[in-house]
């Protein structure tokens, strides 16, 4: 991890003073909706039970936050896109059941202490975009109160319905607490990168899973602080559990997949594949797709270029094939895939839609300040079906290497089965010259 940075104290050398254009104005006017907000709707005068709440939830979350520290620091190190905070627990909880001013009091203090133990540590994580991530709990957080009096719950005690409508009103709410958190969250995220997918932006299925399980937690939460407060300090160790095992679902998934790529690495893949050979009661397919003359790309453009050709390749295979197939990245330009629940006729189907999805890239990428296209690629895909290839990880693998070396003497960027017969003569002609590279006009470059 690395150390932190030295905080400047001028304004011109602020973080946000190099920030993108666009992010001070949103900022800003964010922070300002939120005090507007929050002067318009402050909510009912605190009784002195408020105070009693709002300090019990200010120990659990300030305590989970010391007994997590480590595990913090990893997630928020490792972070590369939407963080969730589990402290959102307390936070939504106080939203529920404390006027809004404390409810913000609450936020605020949380944050500020997460800052000072674990963010402000962890080389990134800007002072101006912590108070920016704040401000978007508080806009939720001041939202929290009036959609609750909308869904007819003045407070939690409600025994309408047998407590539906209490139901109802925390689910509504959680559901606004996070789209306005996490929606505002996202349009600050592609200010700073711009070229990020928004599906990487708004995070992935199941950090929006994480997100509301600890709305539903911070619900619970609320309804066990107005009806038996002591048992609050119940939800501390959940939420901490909860907390490491996210993290190490985080680093699982890290350690599984290709650093340069996002596809599984080789041993994750054969792990998957010795899976669907124990619980496979039918037939189902391996390919060996494999990058034709790759090097030529690596000597001529750099590694650089390689690379980002890598990943095209790898996000174009993938979207060649079905939500349950896997996909891995054998080593160097070969790449492995899975073909669950199918027969001969459909994987050549899908090997051959794979070719020839390669064969129509272009690839764009940066030189020199220069933005070039590399085109003219191919890849020899083998296929091997089970049982007929073989019923073990290495035979089936092995298999399917033979059929991509026989699409390579064929004369590269055909399909070739294990099942085929080996012809001596190659049945495509493909050019020799290297994959090609176009220099954009200036005019054309973005």
């Amino acid at each position: 991890m690395t150390a932190a940075r030295r905080r400047a104290l001028r304004p011109a050398q602020w973080d946000i003073a190099a920030a993108p254009r666009g992010v001070l104005p949103l900022y800003l006017t964010v922070e300002a909706a939120a005090v507007v907000l929050l002067a318009l709707f402050p909510g009912d005068t605190p009784r002195v039970l408020d105070w009693a709440r709002f300090g019990a939830l200010l120990v659990a979350g300030c305590l989970q936050t010391e007994l997590s520290l480590r595990v913090e620091k990893a997630r928020r190190y490792r972070a590369d896109g939407p963080h969730i905070s589990m402290t959102s627990v307390w936070m939504f909880s106080g939203a529920a059941v404390l006027p809004a001013v404390m409810a913000v009091g609450l936020t605020v203090i949380i944050y500020l202490h997460l800052w000072l133990r674990v963010w402000w540590r962890v080389q990134g994580r800007s002072a101006y975009r912590v108070v920016y991530s704040a401000t978007t709990i508080v806009l939720a957080c001041v939202a929290v109160g009036p959609i609750m009096k909308w869904c007819g719950v003045e407070n939690v005690l409600t025994e309408d319905f047998h407590g539906g409508l209490l139901l109802l009103a925390i689910v509504v709410s959680g559901l606004v607490y996070t789209t306005i958190n996490g929606g505002i969250v996202a349009v600050g995220i592609k200010l700073h990168h711009p070229n990020r997918p928004w599906a990487r932006t708004i995070g992935t299925g199941s950090e929006n899973a994480l997100e509301l399980a600890t709305l539903s937690l911070g619900g619970a939460t609320a309804v066990v602080l107005v009806t038996q407060p002591a048992l609050v300090a119940l939800m501390l160790l959940p939420v901490v559990v909860l907390h490491r095992n996210v993290l190490m679902r985080q680093l699982e998934e890290k350690a599984a997949q290709d650093s340069k790529t996002g596809l599984f690495t080789a041993e994750e893949w054969r792990a998957r594949l010795a899976t669907e050979l124990v619980r496979t009661e039918g037939h189902f397919a391996v390919l060996m797709v494999d990058l034709d003359r790759f090097k030529l790309v690596n000597d001529t453009y750099g590694h650089m270029a390689g690379d980002a050709v890598l990943r095209r390749v790898a996000e174009t295979v993938t979207g060649q094939l079905r939500a349950y197939d896997s996909v891995g990245r054998w080593g160097g330009e070969e790449f492995a895939v899975l073909l669950a629940h199918i027969v001969e006729p459909g994987a050549r189907d899908v090997a051959e839609r794979i070719r020839l999805a390669v064969a129509d890239l272009d690839v764009t990428v940066t030189i020199d300040d220069t933005s070039h296209v590399i085109g003219n690629l191919s890849a020899s895909v083998g296929l091997a079906m089970y049982p007929d290839a073989g019923v073990t990880v290495d035979s089936l693998v092995h298999a399917a290497d033979i059929a991509m070396y026989r699409a390579k003497h064929a004369g590269r960027n055909v399909v070739v089965s294990w099942a085929d017969q080996p012809e001596p003569a190659a049945s495509v002609a493909v050019p020799t010259s290297p994959p090609n590279l176009r220099h954009r006009p200036p005019s054309e470059q973005t």
